[in-house]
């Protein structure tokens, strides 16, 4: 007698297989549309972090997020680029925390420098020249900018150039010697700078003159500074391994 083949057909454990998968979709679809009638995934909290100068009104307008949002569908990445164009906002980082809430971490600019937008009229900046505030009543202890393009408005950045002031500010902050109380261009073009001995009072003008080299002469402000003791001269550091005294006037 011939052995039986009692193997299903390749045909009918393919139905089966699909008949399966059919099936689980099925109950997954229902389960979902259970889960959403009622009210499961809906956004039931927000919570912000790292909010210092920006208020919660602005972070939550700016988010565009809202209790009763579905989860699925929120566009975390848009509210991260909305967040991210107000002016204190130097990044924002928006997560959902399933099943039902929403972290927004946000960092904050800091204030390195204020500007000026018009005459007398002054804003502060970040150390990337990006606008912070509207004009201000009243000056904090700042470095303060001049000689350059007016600055924008909140939000805005600094043309380019006060690119270079930037740049020596930011390499004034490693050299522990002195502190920039202001930067600006010249008539013609040259930066300059006043600074302040630490520790002590003393104050010198500095030349510095184009925008090469502005670690270097950062450097060598640091290296003649602290051992001055008078301001009655301008240090010249153009040439940054050759700084030169000159007579004030």
């Amino acid at each position: 007698m011939a052995p039986v083949d009692t193997k299903p057909p390749a045909r009918a454990g393919r139905r089966r297989r699909w008949l399966t998968v059919a099936a689980l979709g099925v109950v997954a679809t229902s389960v979902a549309t259970i889960l959403l009638a009622a009210g499961t995934f809906e956004v039931d909290h927000i919570h912000f972090s790292g909010l210092h100068r920006v208020s919660y009104d602005e972070a939550n307008k700016a988010a565009d997020i809202r209790i009763g949002d579905f989860m699925g569908t929120l566009d975390t990445g848009e509210a991260e680029r909305s967040l991210e164009e107000l002016p204190w906002v130097a990044d924002a980082r928006v997560r959902r925390r399933w099943p039902a809430s929403v972290e927004v971490d946000i960092a904050e600019r800091t204030g390195a420098a204020i500007a000026l937008a018009a005459p007398d009229s002054w804003v502060l900046i970040d150390i990337e020249g990006r606008v912070l505030t509207s004009p201000l009543a009243v000056l904090p202890e700042h470095p303060r900018l001049s000689g350059i393009a007016a600055a924008p408005g909140p939000g805005g950045f600094l043309a380019s150039d006060a690119d270079a002031l930037l740049a020596a500010l930011s390499a004034a902050r490693g050299q522990p010697e002195y502190v920039v109380a202001s930067l600006w261009r010249d008539r013609r073009g040259d930066i300059r700078a006043r600074v302040r001995q630490q520790p002590g009072d003393l104050m010198l003008e500095v030349t510095l003159g184009d925008e090469s080299a502005i670690g270097a002469k950062t450097a060598a402000i640091a290296a003649v500074i602290g051992e001055m003791t008078t301001s009655h001269a301008t240090l010249d550091v153009s040439v940054p391994h050759l700084p030169v005294l000159r007579p004030s006037g």
